[in-house]
């Protein structure tokens, strides 16, 4: 699932070619959360082409696309000579809550509704570019779905997702839906949610090796950067974002939270260029689920 972890052989050749500038943005939503860019260039050379904005998925932050030097997606394409901004969902990474009352919950509409379309405002006026494009891993590239779906926007000039499924009726994701058995059992659900990502999969994996393969490729994962990823790449899980998961695990499909905006049903209205990554073994985003989606885009 981890497509990163296949990077680093030619990654690390290409990182070393030139240096890369590395700086700190925040962009800022309705509710003063601030939310994390990295942004990468190729140093003495001015970015060709359309900046491309990476968004990560559930239980990681920014370091998914940026582990260090030799593994890193978005230096990576620093190096092609992409403006790269590498974002920081809130609640994850190095994104800010607000300074007073900030909200303890949301869910995965709040993303959809505020974060991107603030991202996409941030960067286009930072780069004074017209349009950007869009890498999303995982729920990275699903929320991309659903924000290009209810919102049209010009600026998005292409979406890549990797892994992004927006239905879960294959036999390989049935582990996923081993998840809905937190709705009966709340002390279980606070449990989860206690230990969150870093420390749960530190807890879990040396108990359940087989749980890995849901989250990367042992076999294409080296120790030293599966620790790194444990170690800095790893976010927890928001309550509100953890109940609007089960809902669509329930539904067998990715939903609204109010469940009245379905995402299958609406990607017909993506009229930009799409590709869409996926791999054989993937059991949470295998290519029959990834299908689903590829056919009905517009």
């Amino acid at each position: 699932l981890l497509l990163f972890t296949a990077f680093p052989l030619v990654h690390g050749r290409a990182a070393q070619e030139a240096q890369i500038a590395h700086e700190l943005h925040w962009a800022v939503t309705r509710e003063k959360f601030e939310l994390a860019l990295e942004r990468f260039r190729a140093e003495g050379a001015t970015p060709s082409g359309t900046p491309i904005v990476l968004s990560h998925g559930l239980l990681t932050n920014n370091s998914f696309f940026n582990l260090d030097e030799a593994n890193s997606l978005a230096r990576y394409l620093a190096q092609q000579g992409f403006d790269v901004w590498n974002l920081s969902f809130r609640g994850t990474g190095r994104s800010l809550a607000p300074l007073k009352d900030p909200p303890k919950s949301w869910n995965l509409d709040v993303f959809v509704e505020q974060d991107i379309p603030q991202v996409i405002e941030y960067v286009v006026k930072e780069t004074k570019s017209a349009k950007l494009g869009w890498i999303g891993f995982e729920l990275g590239g699903v929320l991309a779905y659903g924000y290009l779906e209810q919102k049209p926007d010009p600026r998005v000039a292409a979406l890549v997702t990797i892994a992004a499924p927006v239905t879960f009726h294959e036999p390989q994701q049935d582990a996923m839906k081993g998840l809905l058995g937190l709705k009966d059992r709340p002390t279980l659900k606070r449990f989860v949610l206690y230990l969150n990502g870093p420390s749960l999969m530190r807890f879990l994996v040396p108990l359940v090796p087989s749980l890995e393969s849901l989250f990367y490729n042992p076999d294409n994962m080296d120790d030293e950067v599966k620790q790194k990823f444990f170690d800095d790449a790893l976010a927890i899980v928001n309550p509100g974002v953890l109940d609007h998961l089960l809902l669509i695990l329930e539904r067998g499909e990715v939903v609204s939270a109010r469940g009245d905006f379905r995402y299958r049903e609406n990607l017909g209205k993506i009229r930009i260029p799409v590709l869409v990554i996926g791999r054989k073994e993937d059991s949470i985003a295998p290519p029959r689920a990834l299908e689903q989606s590829f056919t009905r885009l517009g």
